[in-house]
């Protein structure tokens, strides 16, 4: 098993962030008691107040799929139906590490 590494994107629709940014930290209970939940962060873009990434790693692609087929992750997307500027994006990286190797990768 090889873990993955994500982040994942979400972009309120205007005057909607606080609302958002309350239903998305929500999973952040639920999400670390999961199988493979390595890390589950949730931060705020600075530069982009109401624009939200959570950082993750997952022990195994299949971690990852069983979180994103979760209770708790249907339930917030129905709690911000309509909230959203676009889909959350979802996007998978691959560390290039080097130089120390406890600082290159997360």
């Amino acid at each position: 098993m090889s873990a993955v590494t994500i982040l994942a994107t979400v972009r309120p629709k205007p005057g909607m962030e606080a609302e958002v940014e309350k239903s998305f930290h929500t999973l952040l209970e639920p999400t670390h008691a999961e199988q493979g939940c390595e890390l589950y962060a949730l931060h705020r873009v600075v530069e982009r107040p109401g624009e939200l990434i959570f950082v993750e790693r997952w022990s195994s692609a299949e971690d990852l799929a069983a979180h994103a087929a979760s209770d708790h992750i249907a339930a917030c997307g129905a709690a911000c139906e309509g909230m959203l500027a676009e889909p959350v994006e979802i996007t998978h990286l691959e560390a290039l590490p080097g130089g120390d190797p406890g600082k290159a990768a997360l």
